[in-house]
Formats: C-alpha cells, sequence, structure tokens
C-alpha cells in the first residue's frame, strides 16, 4: 500500500543521496529521534512530505522525493539535519517491510549500526581514466561531504557562520586540490576531463544548495572564478589528443551540461553561455549530429513563446552554423520570438571569418534594425565585417556599402573609408559636408593631403564650409584656425589657376564681417588682405 504512493525509484534514490551525502551524526541522531517516537505528524502530498518533528522544539520538515537534496527543516541546519533523518527513516523502514526483497541500494536494511554507516563505508570507489564518469562522481560526493564535514569544525567557518552556499562555494579550490591527486599518473586529456568534471560536479552541488534564494557579491564573485575554471577546462581540452577511450567520458560532460542548460529555473551559473561553448568543442561530426538530433527532439516540446524555446534555437542554429548549414541555421532562429544581437553576433563572425559574402548579407539585411541599436563595441564589429565584404565580395560591393550607409551617422567612419578605397572623393566631400563636423582637426590631414593633389576642385567646398563654421563662433582662437584653412584653400584655388576667383572670394569675406575687428586682424596678420 505505501508504495502507491511513493515510487520505488524515488525511495532508492532518496536513500542513496542520504548514504552517500548525509554525515554520521545527524544520520545517528536521526535514528535516535525516530526510535523515540519523535516524529509527531506526517502527510504526503504529490511529491512532498509535510512532518512535524519534536526534539524539545517544534520543527517543521518539508522532503521532496522527487529531489531529496531540496528537502528542507526549519532548523539552523536547513538542510540534510537530523530532523530530515527522521522523517526519511520514518517512510524507508515501511518501505522496508514492504518489499520481500532487498532494496537495491548500499543503506544497511537494519538500523542497529546506522551511525556508523558513513565512517565505515568502502572508500576504494574504482577511479581510472577510461570511467565511467559515474565512478568519478561518487568519489566526488564522497570527498565533498568529509570536506564539507571538517569545514564545520573549521574556527573561522564558526566564527563568519558562513551559510551553507557561500561555505560551499568558498571551498571550491580546496576540492578540486583535494580531487585531482586521483588523475596525476593519467595521460593530459584524461587529468583534463578528469578535472571537467570534478567542477561540473561543484557546479552541480552549489546549484542544489542555491534553490531560489539571492545571492551575496560574494557568491556571485566565487560563481564568476568557478566558471572560468570550467572555461579553461574546455580550452585546455581543444589542444589535447583524443583517443576512442576518452570519448564517452566526454559525452557524459556534455550531458550534464546540457541538464543544467535545459534547467528552467533561477540558476547560479550561465549553462547557456556554458553549454554554447561546450558545444563548440564537440571534437567530431557524429557528436554534432547526436546533439542536434537531441535538441531537435527538445526543441519540439517547447512553445515559441517561451524563453528556452529561444535559448535552443540558438544553440541548436550555432551547431548548424558549424555544420556550415547557415540557411538551416537562420530558418531555426527566424522562428523565434526575439532577436538580440548580443546572441547573434557570433553567427556574423562565423561567415565573415569564413567568407561567405552572400550569406552574411542575408543575415545583415535580417538584423537591420537590432545592428542599429547595438552598443558601440558590436555595431563596430558589424561595421567592420560590412566594411571587409564591400572590399572583398565579388557582386555585393555596392549593397555591402548601402548598408553602411543606412546605417549613418554611427557608420561614418567606416563608410568614410570605404568611398576612400573606392576612389569616390566628392562623394567622401559631400559625405562630411552633410555631416555637421565642426572640427575640422579630427580630420585625417594625410588624407586631405591626398585629395588635395589628386582632386582639389572636390575638397574645396569642403574647406569652404569649415572655415565659415569656424567664423561663426565669434572667438579669436577659432579665427585664428579659420585664416590657416583659408591658406590651405588658397593653395588650392592656385593649383587650379584660379587666382582671380581666390581674391573675389576673400574680398567678399573680408567686407561680408567689417565689425569683427579680431577677424579683420587675423586675416592681416595671415597676409590674406591687406
Amino acid at each position: 500500500m505505501f508504495k502507491e504512493y511513493i515510487s520505488d525509484k524515488n525511495m532508492i534514490d532518496m536513500a542513496d543521496e542520504v548514504s552517500q551525502t548525509m554525515d554520521a551524526e545527524s544520520l545517528g541522531r536521526g535514528n535516535d529521534l525516530y526510535d523515540q517516537g519523535r516524529v509527531e505528524w506526517t502527510k504526503l502530498f504529490g511529491p512532498r512530505i509535510y512532518s512535524v518533528v519534536d526534539d524539545g522544539e517544534k520543527n517543521t520538515v518539508v522532503i521532496h522525493t522527487d529531489n531529496f537534496a531540496n528537502s528542507i527543516c526549519a532548523c539552523a541546519k536547513r538542510h540534510f539535519c537530523e530532523h530530515i533523518a527522521a522523517v526519511f527513516l520514518h517512510y524507508y523502514e515501511q518501505w522496508l517491510m514492504s518489499k520481500k526483497t532487498q532494496p537495491v541500494t548500499s543503506l544497511p536494511s537494519g538500523r542497529k549500526n546506522l551511525r556508523f554507516f558513513i565512517k565505515n563505508q568502502a572508500l576504494d570507489i574504482p577511479i581510472t581514466e577510461e570511467g565511467p564518469a559515474k565512478y568519478w562522481h561518487e568519489y566526488f560526493t564522497r570527498e565533498y561531504v568529509q570536506l564539507q564535514e571538517a569545514e564545520k569544525h573549521n574556527p573561522q567557518y564558526m566564527r563568519y557562520q558562513l551559510d551553507e552556499l557561500c561555505s560551499a562555494a568558498l571551498r571550491f579550490n580546496a576540492f578540486i586540490r583535494q580531487v585531482s591527486a586521483r588523475s596525476n599518473e593519467w595521460s593530459f586529456t584524461g587529468i583534463d576531463l578528469f578535472q571537467l568534471h570534478s567542477i561540473l560536479f561543484y557546479m552541480i552541488r552549489l546549484e542544489k544548495c542555491a534553490g531560489n534564494s539571492s545571492f551575496s557579491n560574494t557568491i556571485k564573485h566565487q560563481i564568476k572564478i568557478i566558471e572560468d575554471n570550467l572555461l579553461e577546462a574546455l580550452d585546455a581540452l581543444v589542444s589535447t589528443d583524443w583517443q576512442a577511450k576518452h570519448r564517452p567520458v566526454f559525452q557524459e560532460a556534455v550531458e550534464l551540461v546540457r541538464e543544467g542548460f535545459l534547467e528552467d529555473k533561477n540558476q547560479l551559473f550561465a549553462w547557456f553561455n556554458i553549454y554554447r561553448q561546450v558545444c563548440n568543442n564537440l571534437f567530431d561530426g557524429q557528436q554534432v549530429e547526436e546533439e542536434i538530433s537531441c535538441l531537435e527532439k527538445t526543441i519540439k516540446g517547447l512553445k515559441e513563446s517561451r524563453q528556452m524555446y529561444y535559448k535552443v534555437s540558438l544553440v541548436l542554429a550555432n551547431l548548424k552554423m558549424w555544420g556550415q548549414k547557415s540557411d538551416e541555421a537562420l530558418t531555426i532562429l527566424q522562428k523565434t520570438n526575439e532577436k538580440r544581437i548580443e546572441d547573434l553576433f557570433l553567427f556574423l563572425q562565423i561567415l565573415a571569418e569564413g567568407g561567405e559574402w552572400e550569406k552574411l548579407l542575408i543575415w545583415l539585411r535580417w538584423l537591420d534594425e537590432e545592428i542599429k541599436g547595438a552598443n558601440l563595441f558590436l555595431f563596430e564589429k558589424v561595421c567592420h565585417y560590412c566594411a571587409l565584404g564591400a572590399r572583398k565580395s565579388r557582386g555585393c560591393s555596392r549593397e555591402f556599402a548601402s548598408l553602411l550607409q543606412s546605417w549613418l551617422p554611427r557608420s561614418f567612419n567606416f563608410y568614410a573609408d570605404y568611398l576612400l578605397q573606392e576612389g569616390l572623393s566628392r562623394e567622401w566631400v559631400e559625405l562630411h559636408i552633410s555631416s555637421l563636423v565642426h572640427d575640422w582637426r579630427i580630420v585625417d590631414k594625410g588624407v586631405l593631403r591626398y585629395l588635395g593633389s589628386r582632386d582639389p576642385a572636390a575638397l574645396m567646398p569642403l574647406y569652404h564650409q569649415w572655415a565659415a563654421r569656424l567664423i561663426d563662433q565669434r572667438k579669436r582662437q577659432s579665427y585664428i584656425e579659420a585664416v590657416r584653412l583659408l591658406k590651405k584653400l588658397r593653395t588650392l584655388y592656385n593649383r587650379q589657376r584660379m587666382g582671380k576667383e581666390w581674391r573675389a572670394f576673400i574680398s567678399r569675406l573680408a567686407s561680408h564681417y567689417p565689425r569683427l575687428r579680431a577677424l579683420q586682424d587675423e586675416l592681416r596678420k595671415g597676409k590674406l588682405i591687406s
């Protein structure tokens, strides 16, 4: 009758979690509370057990039968305490009695020596370079619990009374140092994979501790350190020599990261970015196809309006892109309700670096509005790719140039460079005239000298405009700068043998501002008028 409410699988999973994670002291106290009948009241409702345990105070306990690590108590310890142990034993003993065969679990069937079980369990977990990763994680669990117990007696821990999540995060480096010793004699690839799994194990543990609580700055700093360690481990794997024995272990790491990515809740770690990075490190085409198949099955069960649909689409499109299927990647992304340039820039980068100019043009047109509103760093990167396309593509140069022109004024420098490279000097001048550039000093003087020697007539209207704007500022310094420009303008007139026209112009200019004595004075100093 009892197993109608809690499945055998859930009971066995809970027993395994208790045997691997709960310390012997808490388990022993829980055993005593259960023996003394201190479990006063219990109620099973769906996947939750609600209970009250009296140890002198009324402690409310909630056990998650489908995820025992999330079980919680109202006492100070909150997780894996003696009250949770007592409630578990209340149900576990009934379950044992309902079974005719021995339970498939490492937890002993009798409770006589229960409190000593953790201390006396076998220490020789078979750890080999070939895996399986399951044994690695059993070893990690044992070391984690032992480190946790040792830390509780640390005076510094007692003094600061750190919460479980914070203290666990701060123990990360000690844990990695401790477990890494088991792989010292392995190959470089084996060592890197073992470290990758140890970091993943710790991240998953921290996620279980976190729940939906808010995070302090200390936690956020530690999380960044752990994520950086994981990414470094991934980078190290890129340059190693893969062997057949390593592939299953790496695939198990991929599956762990995918599970974290698909967990649709508030999380400590950026599993989306981590999973995307892992997918970029898949070492052969078969793995890529397997991962694509898995994600395609996942996305069929998601609504297009959900955030998870968008994230899965991004990773799936990323895998398609690496498989040189950019058209399929674009089709996938076009079905989503979001278009964020921060997420999609990677696709543009892949196309540009691969010289896929026609396909890049299609993506740029699709992302036109998002590019216009992008932050400066991303916007300039996109403009750079667009300028490359205008210069290197065959048959698409004008289309890339049109895009740069449509993004003015933000794309000013890139579009101006394109016009120069194409020898479109008059268009370059018109661009600067229309851009309302007041400070002529920011323009490259080498470019001005080049245009002045190549096409002085094209450059003259720009000097006229700059000089007029400087004079309109009505300041002595601006008059001095205007005179400098007028001298350059005189040179351009003379190169075209237009001395008469120059004299007529400078005479009209001086007579137009008779009351600006400072200007008149600077014109005379510059020997532009007598």
